[in-house]
């Protein structure tokens, strides 16, 4: 509707802003702001206003503001506005008004100026843009009448009737829920409580007693009724006693009756998720430790003890890594299958966490225990798994602990057979070790035996060859550490280096390798034989021991070849052992580095493999973890693996080198990946400690 024409007396008498600071306020709102006298025209227009409906100053001033709003609000616009004529003189009205933007719905606050007599004079006005939530009203309106029409239409069933005696009507969807069609079946307190579950129908009864006689006003319960078929049926009932006599005692009910089956088997489900591994099928860590605790109280209330077991699959990050995560799971599943078919019924047994599982054997002697044990490490490894067509085969690791009836903390009994399993580990794995005495004294004994051999000076060096893959010729040697024991026994190093970390002591034994290893060149050069690389470990604790190194760097001092292109002393890092920063290992390394040392790293592609070492040191060698060399064979993710790291080694200028090379077969494999170096038993074994 178009504007009227304007009156030339109003427009010469629209009021300005006096002040300038009220004129920047009202001229920087976002909020709409307008004055208009009594009849409805325009008198003050805020800039606001005239973007939010394309007009100019000049071009409304004077004009009514009526014809702007939608012609189904302006009844109630002209009721808002009468309201301003009595007091409190103010009033809130929501209409829509056509802008540039099309209809808006704008909220408007607006306030009566009187005179001194209380006339009033002009109307203020203070709109808002509240489109946006008048249409989320709509919409929820419009979910609303939708929800009300799914409820009404759903598969509720309803009833209605007596309540003493209980004679209810019941609609056809409440006898379809149980099997029967209308007029089949009449529902009163007998036929209701012989379709009530047994375990159900106290509880239930006992809820109804309850609202009948007034202690209660609803009705609600979930609870299992026979369908007609045989099967149970989950229903959840909620209705009201809406009469009551004089006394309180219900007369009429009314309710609803709906099928929560799926629900229910969703909630079973999620409580036995609760306490099982979603994979396996087996207890989960809350679960089995549940179990534990359990057979701990049995166990201090018989005075029987009980064993508990912790099994790990041996090198399992390596079967992920080379057939992929879905091919793991499917070997978890199978040993998981095996150890339920090989526990006894009476043990408990779950998935304490990725490839570790915890059996808890009630009223079981060590004897019994290591004899299950041992059945279920041998039928585990004794086939291989078959998945995706690869064969696996699966090696555990078990330690097992004694729970004596009157130790009060099953958590350390827990720990000592996590101690177990790492001495399992260590020893060579696909073994079972007991935390008993023979664990103590053995530890003890070890102990004893590294500091007297550190005294004695009876740790000595053995030395493996390490040849060229291409031609098998020797081109260099690795130094392994050995304790020549006092009855000539010959220990070698996987049997003591954790017993060694453990006191502290490993960088001793790095020192007198690398004094030997000097030695021998200083032997070898004398007599003019050809000089080859020697790799010499080095651990974490020898890094943190500047002064050592210092100390060495003078025995080898003038033996290194590298300063003219030959072979050196090779210092080998595991990543696994070092601990320091990369910045820290090359500074501590540094006098052996200038002295033309080279750096190798150890057990490149195994579990804690990463690019590290590459990036912040010098490296020029990388020993390839043993166990993806060994997959090499069987795995085409494994061969894969060992040509990408070639690939990269050869654009670095790294050698790489396979260890436990043990067959012409893995020979050949390696080969044609490009491997340069390897040692193993192929190629001869370590020499005798001289």
């Amino acid at each position: 509707m178009p504007p009227e024409e304007t009156d030339p007396s109003l427009t010469r008498g629209a009021v300005e802003a006096p002040d300038e600071d009220y004129r920047l306020l009202i001229e920087n709102q976002t909020d709409l702001v307008v004055k208009v006298d009594p009849d409805g025209r325009f008198l003050f227009v805020s800039p606001s206003y005239c973007r939010a409906f394309g007009r100019t100053k000049d071009e409304l001033l004077g004009r009514p503001f009526m014809p702007l709003v939608h012609e189904d609000d302006r009844a109630e616009t002209a009721a808002a506005v009468a309201k301003l004529y009595r007091p409190p003189h103010h009033s809130y009205v929501e209409q829509r008004a056509l802008t540039v933007r099309g209809w808006r719905w704008f909220g408007w606050s607006d306030t009566a100026v009187l005179d001194d007599e209380g006339r009033v004079t002009a109307i203020i006005g203070v709109g808002r843009d509240v489109t946006e939530r008048k249409a989320a009203e709509t919409a929820l309106a419009e979910a609303t009448r939708r929800l009300e029409l799914a409820v009404e239409g759903g598969d509720i069933g309803l009833y209605d009737g007596s309540v003493l005696p209980l004679d209810v009507t019941v609609d056809a969807r409440y006898l379809a829920m149980l099997g029967y069609d209308v007029g089949e079946i009449q529902i009163d307190l007998y036929s209701w409580r012989q379709m009530l579950h047994p375990d159900d129908r106290d509880r239930v009864q006992t809820l109804a007693e309850q609202v009948t006689n007034g202690d209660l006003d609803r009705f609600e319960a979930e609870y299992r009724m026979r369908h007609r078929d045989g099967h149970w049926v989950w229903i959840q009932d909620r209705a009201r006693i809406y009469e009551r006599d004089a006394d309180g005692k219900a007369i009429r009910v009314a309710g609803t009756h709906m099928d929560i089956s799926r629900r229910k088997v969703a909630e079973l489900k999620l409580e036995y998720l609760v306490d099982h591994d979603e994979l396996t099928g087996l207890l989960n860590r809350r679960g089995v430790w549940q179990s534990v605790q359990r057979i701990h109280a049995q166990g201090q209330r018989s005075g029987r003890s009980c064993c508990l077991a912790i099994l790990d699959l041996d090198h399992f990050k390596l079967v992920n890594d080379a057939y992929g995560h879905a091919v793991g799971d499917e070997v978890l599943k199978w040993v998981s299958a095996r150890l339920r078919q090989e526990v006894r019924q009476a043990d408990w047994l779950g998935r304490w966490g990725g490839e570790e599982f915890v059996i808890a054997l009630p009223e079981t002697s060590e004897v019994q225990a290591r004899t299950g044990l041992e059945r279920i490490r041998e039928s585990v490894s004794a086939q291989p798994v078959e998945v995706a067509g690869q064969q696996i085969r699966v090696t555990l690791s078990i330690g097992f602990a004694t729970c004596n009836s009157d130790e009060g903390d099953p958590r350390d009994v827990l720990a000592r057979a996590d101690m177990a399993l790492y001495h399992a580990k260590n020893s060579g794995r696909n073994r079972v070790c007991y935390d008993g005495n023979d664990s103590g004294v053995y530890a003890v004994s070890m102990a004893v035996l590294v500091q007297s051999a550190l005294q004695t000076a009876r740790i000595l060096p053995a030395f493996q060859p390490i040849v060229d893959l291409r031609d098998r010729r020797v081109v260099a040697e690795e130094s392994l550490a050995r304790i020549v024991a006092a009855d000539g026994r010959v220990l070698a190093a996987a049997s003591f280096i954790d017993i060694a970390e453990q006191l502290g002591l490993l960088h001793r034994i790095d020192s007198m390798l690398l004094s030997a290893t000097a030695d021998r060149l200083r032997s070898s050069k004398a007599s003019g034989a050809t000089p080859l690389f020697d790799f010499v470990h080095l651990s974490g604790d020898l890094v943190r021991h500047p002064e050592i190194l210092k100390t060495l760097a003078r025995e080898l001092d003038g033996l290194c070849y590298a300063a003219n292109g030959g072979p050196s002393v090779v210092l080998t890092l595991s990543e696994r052992q070092i601990t320091a920063e990369t910045e820290q290992v090359a500074r501590a390394l540094a006098p052996l580095l200038e002295l033309g040392c080279k750096i190798a790293v150890s057990d490149y592609g195994g579990d804690a493999s990463s690019f590290r070492f590459l990036i912040h040191l010098p490296v020029s060698f990388i020993q390839l973890d043993a166990n993806l060399v060994r997959l090499a064979r069987e795995s085409a993710r494994a061969q894969s693996i060992l040509a990408t790291i070639q690939h990269s080694a050869k654009d670095l200028g790294i050698t790489t080198i396979a260890k436990q090379i043990e067959d012409e077969a893995t020979l050949q494999r390696l080969s044609e990946l490009g491997i340069d170096w390897g040692s193993g038993y192929l190629f001869g074994r370590p020499s005798e400690p001289s």
